[in-house]
């Protein structure tokens, strides 16, 4: 019997690298989390510059998920630790993943759906230009760049363009759900701007899938196929809930409350669907809103 192919893990403690870890290890790959910000074994620190190059000699595949959290208020000092975990954290795991003896096969380094800005009116896939606007903007675009040494080496490289990840543990839900559940809940802002999800679920089956196809496109969208308008998210989790869910959250008191960190995430408006997943082949269990949010509750 052949030993199970051996993949690294960053971000195994957060909410999609638990998920992750579990399925993988279900599927019977060997499942090494690497640590972030750890001067020691197992891990790496871009503040300080150390990897742990031995660790990942012979992997078949890199997961990088870790960094800095999104879900905070912008001050200029959480800005800095977001751009820097992002963009200097995954070129210290791309250069040393470059000169390693064995490479890995495959090197999948976690994006975001802001590479294509805040508010674009069309319909979004993985061909469309992407853009440095705002923050977001910004970050996503240095963490994709950051890739380019594994790349450049020979490594498979793809960038998970991730959504609003649906997880009632965790995340946008889970902070939505008080209020919601109350009867409280409602759109935010003027609720016409398009919101692009996935079902953490889905996210997990995708990022499984992808270790198992021989060929994978430079970027790949990760969410669900049918995005949705905030009204039609608010009206869909009333529903879900038997709550109703009319009463509006101002965009200046989003702003108010969150700056900047709000006006690009919750009132920003992009229209991202999966065209190069579902060209490869790739089925979600919940490609609708209602399903998803049900499962997710049930989850």
């Amino acid at each position: 019997m052949s030993a199970p192919r051996k993949v690294i893990l960053t971000g195994a403690t957060g909410l999609v690298g638990k998920a992750v870890a579990r399925q993988l290890a279900a599927l019977g790959y060997e499942v090494v989390p690497f640590r972030s910000r750890h001067d020691g074994a197992g891990g790496m620190n871009h503040l300080t510059g150390h990897i742990d190059r031995d660790a990942l000699e012979g992997a078949f595949a890199v997961i990088h998920l870790a960094g800095e959290p999104i879900s905070q208020r912008w001050s200029a000092a959480a800005k800095e630790r977001i751009l820097t975990s992002r963009r200097d954290g995954t070129r210290l795991l791309a250069e040393t993943l470059a000169g390693l003896k064995t490479k890995p096969e495959l090197f999948l380094s976690m994006s975001g759906v802001g590479r294509y800005g805040i508010r674009r009116t069309e319909t979004l896939t993985e061909a469309s230009t992407v853009s440095t606007e705002g923050f977001l903007g910004e970050v996503s675009a240095a963490w994709e760049q950051a890739t380019e040494p594994a790349r450049a080496a020979g490594i498979r490289t793809t960038w998970l363009r991730t959504g609003v990840v649906l997880a009632a543990s965790s995340g946008a839900l889970r902070l939505m759900l008080p209020a919601f559940r109350c009867g409280l809940g409602g759109p935010i802002g003027h609720g016409r701007q398009q919101m692009s999800w996935i079902r953490l679920g889905d996210l997990v089956r995708l990022i499984a899938w992808c270790l198992e196809q021989p060929t994978l496109p430079p970027a790949l969208n990760a969410v669900a196929p049918e995005p949705c308008s905030q009204a039609d998210f608010a009206r869909a989790l009333g529903k879900v809930l038997h709550r109703p869910a009319f009463l509006p959250a101002p965009a200046w008191a989003v702003r108010l409350l969150f700056g900047q960190m709000g006006d690009e995430t919750v009132l920003g408006d992009l229209r991202v669907t999966p065209a190069a997943a579902l060209a490869a082949g790739f089925r979600f269990e919940t490609a609708d809103l209602p399903a998803a949010l049900a499962r997710a509750l049930g989850e």
